[in-house]
């Protein structure tokens, strides 16, 4: 899948990198797609105790995906999307 980001779009991921909040781009987007994720399972996050605990569990298999990506540990993109579209969408009926 390729995504082409605008200028600006661009221009705050790197700045976001250049701060050092992030390592590389795709930290970066990975992080700005968790928010996305986060918002769609979790509306009221700021209400719920449990949500900083739960992005920094989800972050540490973020972390723990790309260094299997990096050996070479990979899924196929169709089942992962479909199992995230099942996951939001069972969150959403709850």
């Amino acid at each position: 899948m390729q995504i082409t980001l605008s200028q600006a779009q661009t221009h705050a991921l790197e700045t976001l990198i250049k701060q050092g909040q992030y390592s590389s781009l795709e930290e970066a987007l990975d992080a700005a797609l968790l928010l996305l994720i986060d918002e769609a399972m979790l509306p009221d996050a700021d209400l719920n105790p449990k949500y900083f605990e739960w992005v920094e569990a989800t972050r540490k298999k973020i972390d723990a995906a790309q260094k299997q990506a990096q050996q070479g540990r990979v899924l196929d993109v169709d089942i992962v999307l479909s199992q995230l579209r099942a996951r939001v969408q069972a969150a959403k009926k709850q």
